[in-house]
């Protein structure tokens, strides 16, 4: 285990337009804010979503859609956390979330490309301090934070 002290700096609050693809906006506005490293927490709804589970054996996601995502069923965000850090010299969200259906159902994982926001705000807590840099780890294959 290893850990940074870190300052707070910027508290970000937005909202989301509809049909904005939540990862894609999410690191274009952390680029455009110069976030490099911050937390995130997200409430609202999606029309689509896009989830995915790490296939720990294989070492890749595996990306699903919960059932009638993709034609029109929405979801609620039950609960949709992250951090930012540096990936490849650019600002990167790493966002999971679960989301909970008409009937109760739920689904989560972690926030794939093409999950479209119905409704949506959030709250980014930004902080000063050493970057966080994610660099792929040979044991899991995941990028993960270089100590």
């Amino acid at each position: 285990m290893w850990n940074n002290i870190y300052e707070p700096d910027k508290t970000l609050i937005g909202k989301f337009s509809y049909s904005d693809d939540l990862l894609e906006v999410l690191n274009k506005f952390c680029d455009e804010n110069n976030v490099k490293t911050g937390w995130l927490s997200i409430i609202g709804a999606v029309k689509r979503v896009k989830l995915g589970y790490y296939e720990q054996e294989k070492q890749e996601y595996i990306s699903f859609e919960p059932v009638n995502s993709a034609n029109g069923t929405t979801f609620e965000i039950a609960n949709a956390t992250g951090n930012i850090s540096i990936k490849d010299g650019k600002p990167f969200v790493h966002l999971h979330m679960v989301v909970t259906g008409k009937n109760g159902e739920s689904y989560g994982g972690h926030v794939m490309p093409g999950t479209l926001v119905f409704a949506g705000e959030f709250i980014l807590q930004a902080f000063n301090g050493k970057d966080l840099i994610r660099v792929k780890d040979e044991k899991t294959g995941l990028p993960l934070w270089k100590s």
